[in-house]
């Protein structure tokens, strides 16, 4: 039996509000840093103000309100061993 895996495709768009597509899940909301999965991989905003306008994780949106200062884009392994040295 074949599986086939349906790939997801996502897109940043950073203009009055910033909106992200693709979005499998939201790992972290806060005022300056915003980080979300978006496949097989995390996308992190950084910047301040932010507010969420939109999530839908069926769609993949979300839609934030607030100034975006950088945009990191990384593996999710990465960032876990981000986080194990964190709590460790």
């Amino acid at each position: 039996m074949e599986q086939t895996t349906a790939k997801r495709s996502h897109s940043l768009c950073i203009k009055s509000d910033t909106t992200v597509t693709g979005v499998t899940q939201v790992v972290e909301i806060g005022e300056k840093e915003v980080r979300v999965a978006v496949g097989e991989k995390t996308l992190t905003l950084t910047g301040n103000g932010f507010n969420a306008e939109k999530l839908s994780l069926e769609e993949g949106v979300l839609v934030l309100s607030g100034e975006v200062s950088a945009v990191k884009y990384a593996d999710k392994a990465e960032a876990k061993s981000f986080l194990k040295k964190l709590f460790k």
